[in-house]
């Protein structure tokens, strides 16, 4: 229980500081969330992707598994919640508002900080490759399936090559040094790796405050609840053999696991918000995922040690 406790206040308390600070402004001011949407989607998602990729070791033992599991888990858990939408009587928009709620993981402002917290520095790289590599099959399936609920499959599709994340990621690869094919002009690689990139986080902290101090779960909680177990339960246990069997061991394992049992990412009301989807849904859905996600990642980190 005392370790229990001691991971509560010191790894999980210092992120829910900053996440209450921007509930709070939330709700005494009621700024628009809308416009950090648009730049977190835009521009400092984008940017952090690029340093996961353009400072990565390539050579480290453990890139290849970890970039496994951080692919697998959101595809399966899509899969899972295109399963289950299909025998619910939903709307389009709450179907598809499910299925990103599943498979988006909150694996950058509450992932990468609570991996570094809980394991030490040599934690965050492993927790920023993690989220660099789940973040691009997320980004194209959250927005075409957050445009789906709204618009026809053609716009969706038009959606998901107007957004620039996977192309930063494409453009970080290339400039990693042991790919070597792209050579960044040094003003604009600062201004992404040592500006841009760290913005991240914080925008995110702030956007997800300003979600949950709006948020309405009443009448959602059923489909929430379901959501929610989905996430912080099946994805973590799901992830345990899929790491063992792709030869994971040790603090890369650790990272993986907990990567995998992080609540809903905030970036997911971000597109349902932007594309028309049913943002309701998923703010309650983070709202929720997020307050239980302190008791379910306590109980993890417990175990893992």
């Amino acid at each position: 229980m005392a370790q229990m406790v001691n991971i509560i206040i010191n790894v999980i308390g210092p992120i829910f500081l900053v996440i209450g600070a921007a509930m709070l402004i939330g709700r005494r001011m009621n700024p628009d969330p809308r416009p950090l949407s648009t730049y977190l989607i835009y521009l400092f998602s984008p940017a952090l992707v690029f340093r996961g990729f353009a400072t990565l070791d390539l050579h480290a033992s453990s890139v290849v598994g970890m970039a496994l599991v951080a692919l697998l888990i959101p595809l399966i858990m899509m899969v899972i919640g295109v399963v289950i939408t299909h025998f619910r009587p939903w709307t389009p928009e709450r179907k598809s508002a499910f299925i990103v709620c599943l498979f988006m993981i909150n694996a950058a402002n509450y992932g990468i900080p609570l991996n570094k917290f809980a394991f030490g520095d040599a934690a965050e790289p492993l927790a920023l490759l993690f989220y660099s590599v789940q973040i691009v099959p997320a980004n194209i399936m959250g927005i075409y399936f957050a445009s789906r609920g709204a618009v026809s499959t053609k716009q969706a599709v038009l959606n998901v090559l107007r957004v620039p994340l996977t192309y930063a990621a494409l453009a970080g690869i290339l400039a990693n040094p042991a790919v070597g094919i792209l050579v960044v002009p040094i003003p604009i690689y600062r201004a992404l790796v040592d500006i841009a990139a760290n913005a991240s986080i914080p925008v995110m902290l702030a956007l997800l405050g300003l979600k949950l101090a709006q948020t309405q779960v009443r009448g959602l909680l059923r489909p929430v609840l379901l959501a929610t177990a989905l996430r912080l339960i099946l994805a973590p246990l799901i992830s345990v053999p899929l790491a063992l069997l792709l030869g994971l061991t040790g603090l890369p394992f650790k990272v993986a696991i907990v990567q995998s049992a992080m609540p809903t990412a905030v970036l997911a009301g971000a597109l349902t918000t932007e594309f028309g989807s049913d943002s309701e849904f998923t703010s309650a859905e983070i709202f929720v995922s997020t307050m239980l996600s302190v008791l379910t990642l306590s109980v993890l980190l417990s175990v893992l040690g």
